[in-house]
């Protein structure tokens, strides 16, 4: 059975988003790379999230998450 590592991320826009890695590092260099998205060159937006997910061959998962 395979392990997966989840990284719950907040959009520019306040939608939440769960995204699903097999590996953790990759969790976290793209948690890391989103951050530094943010603080360098503005709002992560589903396209930006999107793309930086997949650099670190993760998944978005269905759905969108409930407050």
């Amino acid at each position: 059975m395979e392990d997966f590592y989840y990284l719950e991320y907040s959009l520019a826009n306040e939608e939440r988003v769960l995204l699903r890695f097999s590996d953790i590092n990759q969790r976290d260099g793209c948690y890391i790379s989103l951050d530094m998205y943010k603080a360098q060159l503005g709002p992560v937006t589903l396209d930006v999230l999107n793309n930086i997910c997949k650099k670190f061959s993760g998944e978005r998962m269905d759905g969108r998450l409930e407050l």
